[in-house]
This record gives C-alpha cells, structure tokens and sequence, in this order.
C-alpha cells in the first residue's frame, strides 16, 4: 500500500489502502477476523522516517476491531487474562482483559494526527461501526450484536487507562472502530474529511457564482445523510442558493433524507438491469455517467 507526503512533511494515510473492504474478495469478507494492524504498519514506517504530522482518512474499511491492531502496530498489547496476546480482528476484543502500554513507540507523543471522517457515527449501539456498517462487511445480525458486545468490553478497559474516552463521540464508530482508537489512544482530532478537501481545493470560490452543482456517489443512501462528502457539498450549495443534482451508481433505502440536507434532486446512473461487475467496469459506468448527465442538463435547460 501506498501514503502520500505532503510539501511540508504532512503524511496522508488513507486506512482503506491497508484494510479497505474491497481487497477482501466479497466471498471472504468478515469483520469478525479482519485487522487495522496494516494502517499502524504504515503510521510506524512513517514514523521512522522522521515524520509527526498525519493526516488520516477513515473511510471504505472491512474491519471492525476498534482500531486495536493499528495500535498493536504501534507497541500496544492488548492482553487475555492469562497474558497472552489476543487475536486479531474483532474476535479478539471478546478476550480482552488488560492493556499494556509500555511498549507504545515513543515518538508518538511529538506525533499530530488530523483524522479525516466523513460519518458522525458512535462506536457503540444502533448507531455503531456494528449495526450500521457491519452488515456491508460480511457481518451476520448475530455477529453485529457479538461485535457490538466486544466494542462494549473493549471501552470499558480503555477507560481503566483514559477515563475521558468517550465511544458517544461523534465519528468514533468509523472505520470499525479507529475513530475511537485514534480519539482516545493518540489524541487525534475529528475533522469533516469533505471540509478539509473543500479548503484544500478552494471549492467554496469555485461554487460562488454557479447555476448548477453536480456531484456523484458510488451509493446514495440514509447513510449517504450521516455527513459524506456529497452532503457537505449540498449544504454548501443550501448555503449559496445553488441547485445541486447527485448522480449515483445506486439509490438505496432512506435516500430521502438528504433532501433534507440540501440535495435539490438525484438520479441513478444505471439504466436497465447489469450486474455489479458490469457496471463498474469504467467505460460502462464513464457511458452511464455521460448520459444521465446528458438527460439532466437537458431538464435544466428547460427552465
């Protein structure tokens, strides 16, 4: 996997690169066994080439750990009762009894870390990484209830060592969990990954002034609402009085809610009946794409 440096040293890490749901083949994803371990591998190897400035995105994982092998990763261990190591992947939070942190690199206290979070989810309940994205990642309804158990435990001990970790706080429950992780073990700071893309590009100048915003989504749902980027852009164009028009691979359950946040109309691009491979083959879904924007300009051109 791969990070990017910034001109001012600045590492941006993007956690699906090591733990992302699509490099687990669909027949083999189970957030029960998965692991952040990878995304603390690329944090150590940038730590040991002098770097302290992180930008991190949480977004697309198929995990549901709690963050708990990014920080083994890192020097953590999280320990059975017996004092062995616990397994990876959620699994192992079910024998979680102590944590040991002598081990923790120490430059991870010069360290900052800026995670970028586009879902205001908590980490535990019907709003947790569990029920709500745990389905999407291979997890069963009786695995959702087993993992949001484990995440239970696992806060509990947390808070042995930090009394002010706080799984209510809003995107804790990303990426399984590493909000959570980053929150409380590293001091990490919650931002709206769709703002610090709109400052970094200038997006609010290059709105002002503009009849029309179209923006895209691979799947526009009640989850889409929860603070993802397509979002942030249609509260920027409430804000503007600009109209502004969501093209989605597919529309699912709840999509209406983002009516409500600023999505003046959406449309699927899909226009008869493919299979998910056929339609993310890029020529297909760049011909799909063309032409439901075709048809939508020429509505807009009506007024």
């Amino acid at each position: 996997c791969r990070y990017g440096v910034l001109g001012n040293g600045t590492v941006v890490i993007e956690s699906s690169e090591a733990a992302g749901l699509t490099l687990i083949p669909e027949s083999h994803r189970d957030p029960i066994v998965t692991t952040t371990y990878g995304i603390g591998e690329m944090i150590r190897h940038a730590i040991n080439r002098g770097h302290r400035e992180f930008v991190i995105g949480l977004g697309g994982s198929g995990t549901n750990d709690g963050g708990v092998g990014m920080l083994e990763a890192l020097g953590w261990r999280f320990l059975k009762a017996s004092g062995e190591t616990i397994a990876r992947g959620a699994m192992g939070l079910k024998d979680l009894a102590q944590i040991d942190m002598s081990n923790a690199m120490e430059e991870l206290k010069d360290c900052k870390f800026q995670i970028a979070c586009d879902v205001t989810n908590p980490l535990l309940g019907e709003n947790g990484c569990s029920a709500i994205f745990g389905p999407q990642k291979g997890a069963t309804a009786e695995t959702v209830k087993q993992m949001d158990s484990w995440l239970a435990s696992y806060c509990h001990i947390v808070r042995e060592h930090f009394p002010a970790a706080d799984p209510d706080l809003p995107g804790s429950g990303a990426a399984g969990g590493l909000g959570f992780a980053f929150s409380t073990f590293l001091n990490g700071t919650m931002e709206s990954g769709a703002d610090i893309v709109a400052k970094t590009c200038g997006l609010i100048g290059d709105i002002c002034g503009c009849d029309l915003i179209i923006t895209g989504e691979g799947s526009l749902d009640g989850q889409s609402a929860m603070g993802k980027g397509p979002m942030h852009i249609a509260q920027l164009g409430k804000q503007y009085g600009i109209p502004v028009i969501v093209l989605a691979g597919s529309i699912g359950k709840g999509v209406e809610t983002c009516l409500a946040e600023g999505v003046s109309a959406y449309f699927p691009i899909i226009p008869h009946p493919m299979s998910l491979q056929e339609a993310m083959d890029s020529r297909v879904a760049y011909s799909n794409l063309k032409n439901t924007t075709i048809q939508v300009m020429r509505v807009f051109h009506l007024k």
